[in-house]
């Protein structure tokens, strides 16, 4: 495993880090408030669950939000992928997740790690849910075509776990190393960047607790881990203006 990971030297900073491998982990936010913002994901799937014709209780309101997707999932599939689908779609209008997703802090670090000015930007909530791994983000970089338009605007990402995420739970996977370019190709089914065209990139797994928010360049090659119990995590795009 050491020869797949770049370890950290004390050194480095996160510019450094950013510039030659296309990411850096900065502990940059308050865990406390992080982890409310959990909060928000659970007053959605009530919300949703309320509006619907399956009796709420079996919604399984008690349950934490790192198992009441899937405890739902156990006796109404269906039912689970909508509340997947609400979560990822709408949650980040919750009132802690826009304070975190506002936090001046992110687009400041994201313009001194990407060295330019960024206006703009997306926010949503994305889940490594256990049932659902078909769900999971194979590989792929937040720019697959860089056309200047759309998601071709995207500089910087920020990738903000809501609980502590890393090998063990969930977290991402990244082929270091700055890209000029995408690696996707306009044939890749659905831009997903085939193993091959990732061969000799070194791999890592960044610990990223509570708190810490992982900088990701528009091209670095990343992909979500499998996942004991679901993870939540609100991204950031930042665009150029």
């Amino acid at each position: 495993m050491a020869d797949d990971h770049i370890v950290r030297a004390s050194a480095v900073t996160d510019e450094t880090l950013f510039a030659e491998q296309g990411y850096a982990a900065v502990p940059l936010l308050e865990p406390e408030l992080v982890r409310a913002a959990q909060a928000d994901i659970t007053e959605h799937i009530d919300r949703v669950s309320r509006a619907l014709y399956l009796p709420f209780e079996q919604s399984c309101p008690d349950a934490p939000p790192s198992e009441r997707i899937d405890r739902v999932y156990a006796h109404e599939r269906s039912v689970a992928n909508l509340l997947r689908v609400a979560v990822c779609t709408d949650a980040h209008r919750g009132p802690t997740l826009q304070a975190l997703a506002n936090d001046p802090r992110l687009i400041e670090t994201a313009e001194r790690l990407g060295g330019r000015k960024l206006s703009d930007k997306i926010a949503r909530v994305r889940a490594s849910i256990a049932c659902f791994p078909e769900h999971r983000h194979a590989w792929h970089s937040d720019v697959a075509r860089d056309d200047g338009t759309g998601c071709g605007k995207v500089v910087v990402t920020a990738w903000i776990p809501l609980s502590d995420a890393g090998p063990e739970c969930g977290g991402l996977e990244i082929a270091a190393g700055r890209q000029p370019a995408p690696l996707a190709s306009e044939g890749d089914d659905g831009f997903e960047i085939p193993e091959w065209r990732l061969a000799g990139l070194p791999r890592v797994q960044p610990e990223c607790p509570a708190g810490t928010a992982l900088f990701l360049d528009r091209f670095t090659p990343h992909r979500t881990l499998p996942a004991r119990a679901t993870r939540f995590a609100l991204v950031v795009w930042m665009k150029a203006g």
